[in-house]
């Protein structure tokens, strides 16, 4: 359940709001509050608040001002987390470019449109959560295998098991031609850089990591070298094992 609070000065519009958005079973209004002060005292102290809709134009600090008096460490909390609903085109200019504002609409909008807007942040924040669990669990895995993180390769490496991973392929016959090209798109690269780079992380890897461990880790009676595709299969197993495929 994602908790929302709702900054708004008009109590009845507030309301009406609150009851419509807790008619599903995703989100629930926790707090109305009516002026900045509170407002401001609520998201800087209270741990439970996952979104806010918040109206710029509220008596005790507009809602400018509360956007700039949320303490330093709840910033990061509430990146993408800010609904402004506001008619006060002065207002929303100064908005831009802040952090912690997912969107702006109008007031205009029917409260069907308010909530949706609010699903549609709640799933966002939901899929970059996964990815970021995604990338900290494949992270751990290559650590223990002694991968040096610094290494371009490692983080090509990286980038190649959670492509996989979140596109849930299954089987894959050339990773030079079926996943690299990919890997160096979005890097700026060439998928001879790639392949290089994540041989030469691997080499590495082999020689500094304890014998024990990888003949343990790949489940090999003897040690060897493990290929790129047997490192990228057993991590995904271990993903797959504690759920972390999305």
């Amino acid at each position: 359940m994602i908790n929302v609070l709702i900054i708004e000065d008009n109590i009845f519009y507030a309301k009406k709001l609150m009851d419509y958005i807790n008619k599903g079973n995703e989100i629930k209004v926790t707090n109305i509050t009516i002026n900045g002060k509170e407002a401001i005292e609520l998201l800087n102290n209270r741990e439970d608040i996952d979104v806010f809709l918040l109206d710029l134009k509220i008596p005790k600090y507009n809602g400018i001002e509360v956007l700039d008096m949320i303490n330093e460490e709840k910033r990061e909390k509430y990146k993408k987390s800010c609904i402004v609903i506001s008619g006060e085109v002065e207002y929303i200019n100064k908005l831009r470019k802040n952090e912690m504002i997912y969107a702006v609409l109008q007031k205009v909008l029917t409260f069907e449109e308010i909530t949706n807007k609010i699903l549609e942040l709640v799933h966002e924040k939901e899929q970059i959560r996964l990815d970021e669990n995604l990338e900290r669990k494949i992270k751990e895995e290559i650590l223990y295998l002694g991968y040096n993180i610094s290494h371009k390769g490692t983080l090509y490496l990286i980038e190649t098991i959670k492509y996989i991973s979140e596109n849930k392929i299954e089987q894959i016959n050339n990773l030079k031609e079926e996943i690299y090209p990919y890997i160096a798109l979005i890097n700026n690269t060439t998928v001879h850089n790639v392949k290089c780079n994540i041989a030469r992380a691997t080499e590495n890897m082999y020689y500094n990591c304890e014998s024990e461990r990888l003949k343990g880790y790949f489940k090999f009676q003897e040690l060897k070298k493990p290929s790129i595709k047997n490192i990228i299969q057993m991590i995904s197993y271990k993903l797959e094992e504690t759920s972390i495929f999305i």
